[in-house]
């Protein structure tokens, strides 16, 4: 649940502060007094791109913070541990955008990602726009509306596209090897390159200590002549730091029964014996050293000859390992070919059959899910006085995909008597609104995400169908914090907390604010929406009138 929201330098925000409640909160307010500024402001904390147009001119940054109430749960505290960042009940996001449009963004005080807020993104906000509704036209959206119904597990969709990935990576290299031409040339000159890899075996740490060596050797003389002053200068015999150390140590030694000094001197004393320590380290690792002309040429010969097959095969030891196993691959294939294809059909099989099977799995529990959904969608269509309007979950066929073996289209008929057709063909802007919510409603219940906002999602819808999408994301806050954009009165008193957005100017520039409006606020705001922005003794009459009539329900 979102708590509150604190906006500085946002695009026409200076600075605004919202404290948001539990239940259905309504935001209304003329055309471009920032309703859309906010919710842009909102999407900032749930991973979306920053851009420097987005700070208020003249400005040299914007700050978005969301405090946020978060429920406890395995999941939550996996991606928590993920981003190295302890879990809190109430979770503050802090995100900065400077006027370069870079970012700087803090969870808990602690530095992240905006990675990081994508992976917190679904259990923060879902913010459903008029775009999002238009998604529906996509039949690719279809599918996995249908999935998170059906409450088909993240593990079930991973399980059968690990299966899904592992057969097409055996399809594919077996469509490699048919085609892949198998001269006596290739393989001679595959075995030349194998031949010149094989014995390959250093590790990262390997070539670290080979490159170290010989950057040692390299700068002997160097080291020779500093080590050497610097012995003369720690521990000379006529004055070196150790011996005036000592010495001072000594005429301290002196006042050490005077108890001011005495913890002073056992500190000193102390310090002089690990320098000592410190000193004999240091030259332990000189004398061990030892530059030996025959290792020198060694050395380089054998960075030489890495660095040779680095260039050719890959920096990295992983990109070397795989050139070397590949070409291995190659020459055992040029010698058992006809064994090797044959088993790799055979290995295609067996996981072409299993992931079929697991994509009839998941093709049932679709089917079955699909009858109870079109039975909640059209009990859902007619409180949104859409009465005769029906949907239908048709199936195609398909060869096995990432998704399983499932086309799904949405189709509607959304008079009695007329044929389905593609839901993208048959329902206008209004109609779409209200499908889209109607889906919402009944999938939207038990996600993990407890704030869903509206942003202007009841276009082209007015009266009674307006008054019925109210009532349903009124319904809908009984179980999440439901935040709605809209200009439509009868939307707006459906709301348990009402704030209005407003914007003002002066000479050089735009502000705006929000306010939370008490009851008599409130009937001003709704009576501004009836009238177009004029108050009128009717318009007071009728906002009053709608409020009650919402009251007495």
């Amino acid at each position: 649940m979102l708590n509150s929201l604190y906006i500085s330098s946002f695009v026409i925000i200076d600075k605004m502060q919202i404290d948001f409640h539990d239940h259905m909160s309504v935001l209304t307010g003329e055309t471009g007094a920032g309703k859309s500024i906010i919710i842009d402001a909102i999407g900032q904390l749930t991973g979306n791109r920053a851009s420097n147009t987005m700070v208020r001119k003249g400005k040299d940054k914007a700050i978005i913070e969301g405090v946020f109430y978060l429920e406890k749960s395995t999941e939550l505290l996996a991606i928590f541990n993920s981003i190295n960042i302890d879990f809190d009940n109430e979770t503050i996001i802090t995100k900065e955008i400077y006027e370069n449009g870079k970012s700087h963004i803090k969870i808990n005080y602690r530095n992240a990602t905006n990675n990081a807020l994508k992976l917190l993104a679904p259990y923060l906000i879902h913010i459903h726009s008029q775009f999002e509704t238009q998604s529906l036209f996509s039949a690719d959206k279809h599918l996995s509306i249908l999935d998170q119904y059906a409450k088909i597990s993240q593990d079930m969709i991973d399980d059968y596209q690990s299966s899904y990935n592992n057969y097409k990576k055996i399809e594919s290299k077996l469509k490699m090897i048919s085609e892949e031409e198998m001269s006596d040339e290739a393989i001679e000159y595959y075995q030349s390159q194998y031949n010149e890899i094989k014995d390959f075996s250093y590790t990262d740490e390997d070539i670290e200590e080979i490159e170290n060596e010989l950057n040692l050797m390299k700068n002997y003389e160097k080291m020779n002549l500093h080590i050497n002053e610097f012995d003369r200068l720690f521990n000379g015999s006529h004055g070196g730091v150790l011996e005036y150390l000592s010495d001072a140590i000594d005429e301290l030694n002196q006042l050490k029964d005077f108890n001011v000094f005495s913890d002073s001197y056992d500190h000193l004393y102390n310090e002089y014996y690990n320098l000592k320590d410190i000193y004999s380290e240091i030259m332990n690792h000189y004398h061990s050293f030892s530059f030996d002309e025959y290792r020198f040429n060694e050395l380089q010969e054998e960075l030489f000859k890495i660095q040779k097959i680095q260039r050719k095969y890959g920096y990295s030891i992983e990109k070397i390992i795989a050139a070397k196993e590949n070409l291995k691959e190659k020459i055992e294939l040029s010698m058992n070919r006809e064994s090797i294809i044959a088993e790799l059909y055979k290995k295609k099989n067996l996981l072409y059959n299993q992931a079929i099977e697991k994509a009839k799995k998941l093709h049932y529990l679709r089917k079955d899910a699909a009858i109870e959904f079109e039975k909640e969608i059209k009990n859902q269509l007619e409180d949104l006085y859409m009465p005769q309007a029906l949907l239908k979950v048709h199936f195609d066929k398909s060869s096995l995909n990432k998704s399983g073996t499932d086309k799904i289209i949405f189709m509607a008929a959304m008079n009695r008597g007329s044929a389905f057709i593609p839901i993208s063909e048959s329902a206008s802007g209004g109609e779409m609104s209200r499908m889209m919510l109607a889906i919402k409603t009944i999938t939207f219940v038990d996600n993990v995400t407890d704030t869903i906002i509206f942003d202007e999602v009841d276009t082209g819808v007015s009266g009674k169908a307006a008054d019925a999408i109210g009532a349903k994301m009124e319904q809908l806050s009984a179980f999440k914090q439901v935040i709605c954009i809209t200009h439509l009165p009868q939307v707006a008193v459906h709301a348990k907390h009402h704030y209005s957005i407003i914007k003002e100017s002066d000479n050089a520039e735009t502000y705006s604010s929000i306010k939370e409006l008490n009851n008599q606020e409130r009937v001003a705001e709704i009576a501004k929406m009836l009238s177009s922005n004029v108050i009128t003794n009717e318009a007071i009459n009728n906002a009053k009138a709608l409020l009650q009539q919402k009251k007495d329900l």
